[in-house]
């Protein structure tokens, strides 16, 4: 064996044995679901004894409200996302385009946000005082305020890579500042744009930590991945029907990457040319 195709052979067993990080913990948690509750108890990769599908699935459904918290999620992450992509792509415009050194400066001010951990304690205090918590007004604000910075450096690096003498042209045709933006530039960014998309929506739908404290008590707009709560007592935990949930909630999330992957790696790969 040549020693390409031996470094090869290591490159792709390497591959799989990290693709079981993700594989195992996931026939783990599809095997359990289908148990009874004494069974799941101690979770194993082992098939079920007796399989329980119907009744599983269908008391996570009914039990755990999943198709308002399903609601919930869907408005929270649609409009979270559409804030923040919006904020993103005329800030990376304006970035982008300037040249000024205070622009540079408060574009710097932006990117410590992606190494900067927001503050649950502080957060959750201010959306008190604004009599946010509970709403999903304050759920749409906070993902806004928090999850701006990366897109804001993604769509600044691709706007970077745009030749300026397509401005110059269209102020030349008489297009003002938003007519570039909207009919030259915009158009020229949708492969960044859909990066950002998917990252955001993986990561707003995925959130568990945030909508916890944000939401508070209000039950009724929980979102899909609090409603493992209900299968979770002081004494006692439904482990089949807790996986039952989890695969039910990661369901949306893996049929749109396995879609959206391609778009994912062009867009990054775009994006990295220059900055």
């Amino acid at each position: 064996m040549t020693r390409g195709r031996l470094l090869g052979a290591l490159k792709y067993l390497v591959i799989g044995l990290l693709s079981l990080l993700i594989l195992i913990p996931f026939w783990a948690m599809t095997v359990n679901s289908f148990k009874g509750g004494e069974e799941a108890a101690t979770p194993t990769l082992a098939l079920p004894a007796e399989w329980h599908v119907v009744d599983n699935y269908a008391t996570v459904i009914e039990r755990g409200k999943l198709v308002r918290a399903f609601l919930n999620s869907v408005i929270i992450t649609g409009a979270s996302t559409v804030l923040i992509l919006f904020c993103s792509t005329t800030s990376a415009f304006v970035f982008g385009r300037r040249r000024q050194r205070w622009i540079k400066r408060l574009f710097y001010l932006f990117m410590f946000g992606i190494i900067a951990p927001p503050s649950v304690v502080v957060s959750t205090r201010l959306f008190d005082a604004l009599e946010l918590v509970g709403t999903y007004s304050g759920m749409i604000l906070y993902y806004g305020a928090t999850f701006c910075a990366l897109p804001i450096f993604i769509l600044t690096g691709f706007m970077t890579t745009i030749p300026r003498e397509l401005d110059e042209a269209g102020i030349v045709d008489g297009a003002r500042h938003g007519d570039l933006f909207a009919r030259i530039t915009a158009p020229l960014l949708k492969p960044a744009i859909a990066t950002c998309f998917i990252w955001i929506v993986l990561r707003i739908w995925n959130d568990f930590q945030f909508p916890l404290y944000i939401l508070g008590g209000s039950v009724r707009k929980y979102t899909m991945v609090l409603s493992v709560y209900a299968y979770i007592g002081t004494w006692h935990v439904a482990y089949n029907y807790v996986f039952a949930n989890l695969l039910l909630v990661s369901i949306p999330v893996i049929v749109a990457f396995l879609f959206a992957q391609r778009h994912l790696v062009q867009g990054l790969t775009a994006g990295a040319v220059k900055g």
